[in-house]
Parts: C-alpha cells; structure tokens; sequence
C-alpha cells in the first residue's frame, strides 16, 4: 500500500480536485483507493458523493481514537474509490487533538490497520498545521499543486521546508515527490503566466507534472457530486490529469 498526501501551503489550488481526479482514474485502473478527507471544508467527501450532514464519524474522529478506521470508511460514487470522510467538525476535532500524546502519530497508526487497499490519498487543508504534519508522517510521498503565479510558487518552498523537518523529527524518508502544475491558462493569456511555469520546471526539473489546464468541467463536476473522470471523461482536463498519474505512475 502507497500513502500519499497532496499538500500545499498557499490556500486552494486545485489540490481537492487533483485528490478526487486521480482517485477515480486510478480505480479505473484497477486499483483499490482509499480517499482520507482531512479538511473542514470537506470538499472532497460531497465530491465523493458523501453528505457531510449524514455521517458522525470523521478522519479527525479515528485520529483521536474516538472511533476506528473500518467505522470511519465509506463507500463512494466512484467504483473502487473508498473515503475516510471530513465535516466542519474536524476544525473543532484538530483543537482537541492538540492535546494528545502522539497526535501527529495518530493516523499513521491507523493507516496501518488498513486492509484491501493499493493506494490512500490525503487531502489536506490549504494551510500548513497538525493536520498537514500528520497526513506527511503517514505518507510514503508527497505531492503538490500550484498554479502558476508567483504568490503560489512560493508556498512550495514552505512546504518543502515541513517536509524536511518531518523526516528528521520523525526519522522518515520523504522528501517532496511531485508538483502538479494546476488551473493553468491558455499561452494566449499573457507571458506572465507562461513565465511562471517555466521558472517551475527550471527550478524543479522533473519534479514538475504536466499542467493540468484551467476549465469550467471541474466545477461542473463538483457541482455534479462526480468526479471528473465520471463527469466529463473525454475532456482536455480529464485527460491532463490521465498525464500527470502516468508521470507519477513512471516516477514510482
């Protein structure tokens, strides 16, 4: 089993949509994914077709042990795809995890009494805190996301700089493993935008993703509660994101 966290630091970029889109296609894929929800927001639970009104267990609930992870799993409106799902109440769960011992342990812990699973998927919150550092303390990579300006480029910095303090805290071996390009422009909208993307690859190299385009279809999807994948299979976007888990996918 591969656990993966999708994390940046510098608020929405296309980080909910790059979880769920490649959940799907790798389901399509074959592979047995779970979906961990670690944001109050949870966009990706209503997403994955969950109401966050109807269910009481959260991922912040198996965190602090309130309940178990086979409790928390959920079914999903994706074949394959299975969601450790988020509500608003995870902002005040993470308030009464700051207290516990070994908080930033917790869903590692957890994690290890999965079964029936190829790949877990973290979606983080947009800001760097506890709930962040315990996705990365669980996860065997990191990826990223960032659109092409220059606000977001300098949050990967940032979370370079968790990471590399996670692995010396936690003995780990993580580093950042990919950077998602995303809601990237068409070249016809101005140099500044291409500017940005090319001053991503040549200061991360193959770290760098093919960008995944900026389109009205991820919206529709949401609003459609289906993954894009499901919602608009045949579309630029869809097949972007088809290309950035064949990079990952080459990558290991």
């Amino acid at each position: 089993m591969k656990v993966i966290t999708v994390a940046n630091a510098a608020g929405s970029a296309g980080k909910t949509t790059t979880v769920v889109s490649l959940a799907a296609h790798l389901a399509e894929r074959g592979r047995r994914v779970v979906v961990v929800d670690l944001d109050g927001q949870a966009n990706s639970t209503r997403w994955l077709g969950v109401d966050p009104e109807e269910i009481d267990v959260t991922s912040a609930s198996v965190m602090l042990r309130d309940a178990s992870l086979e409790q928390a799993l959920a079914e999903t409106n994706t074949p394959g795809v299975r969601l450790v799902p988020a509500t608003e109440g995870v902002h005040a769960q993470a308030i009464r995890l700051q207290q516990v011992t070994g908080r930033e342990l917790r869903l590692a812990s957890a994690l290890r009494k999965l079964e029936d699973a190829d790949v877990v998927l973290i979606d983080c919150p947009g800001t760097i805190g506890l709930m962040t550092v315990a996705a990365l303390v669980a996860s065997d990579a990191v990826v990223t996301v960032t659109q092409p300006t220059s606000k977001e480029l300098e949050g990967i910095s940032a979370l370079e700089g968790t990471i590399a303090e996670v692995a010396e805290d936690f003995d780990k071996d993580l580093e950042l493993g990919a950077i998602v390009p995303c809601i990237v422009p068409p070249a016809s909208s101005g140099a500044l935008y291409a500017d940005a993307i090319a001053q991503l690859r040549e200061a991360y190299g193959d770290l760098v993703t093919p960008n995944v385009r900026r389109s009205v279809k991820a919206a529709g999807a949401y609003s459609h509660r289906e993954p894009l994948p499901v919602f608009a299979p045949r579309e630029g976007v869809t097949r972007d994101y088809a290309a950035v888990l064949d990079a990952l996918v080459e990558r290991g």
